[in-house]
């Protein structure tokens, strides 16, 4: 039987609706607390408040990304989903190199590889839970030797274990040599979504990764330092011509306190349910599309993609 793995247990794919797919509600990184203190979410309060207006938005599952703790703090995250009401998918997995610890550093892929197994079969962190996602991660356009152990790692479990696989790309790039070190590997690309593809908004880049089966995720939304709102939106619209409406993913990635309601930043949890997709079915309206159909696209991109992503069999 198919199911989506949350913290707080299996759930049935058709009982989730709207979904973020890439959020992050706990995040206690050494780099964060030294370097930049926007990256550190760490108050339970204000991300229950902050999932709450996801909720109210309509929102019903969101996946938390952060794995730099490899479950360390994984009982807030649980916390955090009971209180708000909101289930959590869980993330095993690692990050790009500037994120690595000694030890993952000094591993070997196969030591690696065993380590994201007993954690994805066993649970991690004090309460055991058991993660719904894998993820790696690769730096601006490059693979160092240790982000290539890792991935290689993640994409091995991913082909033992059937789960969702996220890889962090930086700037949207290396996006093909990850899809071939996954080929390589024998990961399941159906199963796969490549992220942070509107830091590089080039829809031939787009077209090409998407011709080996994988999910693309636009989880930039709102951040109009990286490109505009309009540029996404055209984007979308023309992948939806070129008959990829099921294999786009959408997100925010507010990773930061400045760019959450609850901590008095913006634009928060409720951005894009409330205001980008609305404005998305517009243009495909003033486009020649029935309502209708738009709204249906809508759907897609918001809640039978990131479902069928996140599904996978127990």
């Amino acid at each position: 039987m198919e199911i989506i793995r949350t913290l707080t247990g299996d759930m049935i794919p058709e009982r989730a609706g709207a979904v973020y797919y890439h959020e992050h509600v706990i995040a206690r990184s050494p780099v964060s607390r030294e370097k930049e203190p926007d990256l550190e979410l760490c108050d339970i309060d204000r991300m229950v408040s902050e999932v709450k207006l996801f909720k109210e938005a309509g929102g019903t599952l969101l996946v938390d990304a952060s794995i730099a703790d490899f479950g360390e703090n994984s009982h807030l995250r649980l916390e955090i989903s009971e209180k708000s009401g909101i289930p959590i998918v869980g993330t095993v997995g690692f990050g790009q190199k500037e994120h690595h610890s000694e030890q993952v550093r000094n591993s070997t892929t196969e030591q690696l590889y065993e380590r994201v197994m007993e954690a994805a079969e066993n649970g991690y962190g004090r309460n055991h839970l058991k993660p719904g996602q894998l993820k790696f991660g690769t730096s601006y356009g490059f693979i160092s030797e240790s982000e290539n152990r890792c991935a290689r790692a993640v994409a091995r479990a991913q082909k033992s274990l059937s789960m969702p696989l996220f890889t962090h790309t930086g700037i949207g790039t290396m996006g093909l040599e990850q899809i071939a070190l996954l080929k390589e590997e024998g990961a399941n690309l159906e199963q796969v979504c490549i992220g942070h593809m509107d830091r590089n908004p080039d829809l031939w880049y787009y077209r090409e990764l998407l011709k080996n089966g994988v999910f693309i995720g636009l989880d930039q939304i709102s951040k109009i330092k990286y490109c505009t709102e309009q540029t996404r939106i055209d984007l979308i619209c023309e992948l939806i011509r070129l008959g990829y409406r099921k294999k786009i993913l959408l997100c925010g990635d507010m990773a930061r306190q400045s760019y959450l309601t609850s901590f008095g930043g913006g634009p928060g949890f409720g951005y894009i349910l409330k205001v980008f997709l609305p404005r998305l079915v517009r243009q495909l309206t003033e486009q020649g599309m029935q309502e209708e159909q738009a709204m249906d696209i809508r759907d897609d991109l918001i809640c039978n993609n990131p479902r069928q992503y996140l599904s996978f069999e127990a």
